[in-house]
């Protein structure tokens, strides 16, 4: 692989650091609100309007074609703008996960007039959008779901249940998994529904997470009314979507997280100096261990991009999500280890360290190991399609 930057790329990457310079909002703003529950309404403006900011200059989907809000650019021309942001600790899209599974998803699976319905709000953060995939217990087996959906006239009919529905309290709209023939085999007889979330029938209820946040939401259906234009793709083989989702999910989603896996290493460097603890030879080795992890998953990271550039599927995409997920909690229990009694406070306490944001990445870690495929379903994965290894009885 040659890892030489290409003089394309990186005229880009200065261009939009430029654009950054000048256009990122001030530290103090984002600070301000980053704490505040996901749906809470100062938050969601300051967020939909750095969103409009960067779509008004077409950074938000640079590889999406014109029409549709992009740039007509590259996967890599995207992924280098997404990894600025986040070298610049930039506010987040308020759109960020359906950006990066449910836009990419409708533009290989849409009609043409999906696209330009939904596509160019999406990128300006008009409307928000949430996954209906997981529900009770399925665990990570998407293809057991039991949400139903029944042809009546010009509309489905919707029955069901999901769960870890991220956002699902401030969308307008989900993208759903159902199943819409029972008697078929298991990963057939699946379609995909757009679903306005303000339809008469279905019922938010937002889940308290141990860091006090509730973007994770349970969502009911009962007897919802979707038109039968907002299916995307062939009724019944839904599936075929659903990979396409999960592809972009498990592949260009965490392709850049290398760069807040080492934005967050820097941070713990610049704490053990100020602490004065460079001497100690088992922070050193801890130290030096990290370094050496986080610039595996970069490596790692670029090959699946090379995948991605050439649309290939990333056939290892679920060795990245396993090795990254787990080292970024080994990473963050390390930090806490090194913050000793202060570890035990929390925000808004006077001698909290850097406000207890070490202790929220700590409890979000927990999370990594589970969201976008858990743990053991990676390692079913790798050792099944990777090492062919045969099913256990």
């Amino acid at each position: 692989m040659d890892l030489t930057p290409h003089p394309r790329i990186e005229e880009l990457r200065r261009e939009f650091r430029t654009w950054l310079r000048s256009n990122l909002p001030p530290r103090e703003g984002w600070e301000r609100l980053r704490h505040r529950p996901g749906a809470d309404p100062e938050r969601l403006d300051f967020l939909r309007a750095w969103q409009r900011r960067l779509a008004e200059a077409r950074w938000v989907a640079v590889h999406w074609p014109v029409e549709y809000g992009g740039r007509g650019g590259s996967l890599l021309e995207h992924l280098v703008v997404q990894e600025e942001l986040l070298r610049a600790e930039a506010p987040p899209l308020v759109n960020g996960p359906s950006l990066a599974i449910f836009g990419p998803t409708l533009l290989a699976c849409g009609t043409p007039e999906q696209k330009r319905r939904f596509l160019p709000p999406l990128v300006r953060a008009e409307e928000i959008w949430c996954l209906g995939f997981s529900e009770p217990d399925a665990g990570s087996d998407l293809a057991s779901l039991r949400t139903r959906a029944v042809r009546e006239g010009d509309f489905w009919v919707v029955d069901g249940q999901k769960v870890w529905s991220t956002y699902a309290n401030q969308a307008d709209w989900c993208f759903l998994l159902v199943r819409t023939d029972p008697e078929a085999p298991k990963h057939r007889g699946i379609s995909c529904l757009l679903v306005p979330m303000r339809t008469p029938g279905i019922t938010v209820r937002p889940l308290r997470e141990i860091t006090g946040d509730t973007d994770f939401n349970e969502v009911f259906f009962d007897r919802v009314r979707v038109p039968a234009e907002n299916v995307v793709g062939e009724v019944h083989r839904g599936w075929q979507v659903v990979l396409t989702a999960l592809g972009h999910e498990r592949g260009t989603l965490v392709v850049v997280e290398h760069v807040r896996y080492r934005r967050a290493l820097d941070r713990l460097e610049s704490f053990v100096a100020a602490t004065r603890r460079r001497s100690d030879p088992r922070i050193r080795q801890a130290l030096a261990q990290f370094e050496i992890e986080v610039k595996l998953v970069e490596l790692r990271a670029l090959r699946v991009l090379g995948d991605l550039e050439r649309a290939r599927p990333p056939t290892d995409v679920s060795v990245l999500k396993l090795f990254a997920s787990e080292m970024v909690q080994r990473l963050q229990d390390f930090a806490l280890t090194l913050q000793g009694p202060y570890a035990q406070l929390w925000r808004g306490t006077p001698r909290a360290i850097d406000d207890g944001d070490t202790q929220y990445q700590w409890l979000m870690a927990r999370a990594s190991t589970i969201a976008s495929g858990t743990s053991e379903v990676q390692r079913n994965i790798i050792a099944e399609r990777l090492l062919g290894l045969p099913r256990g009885g």
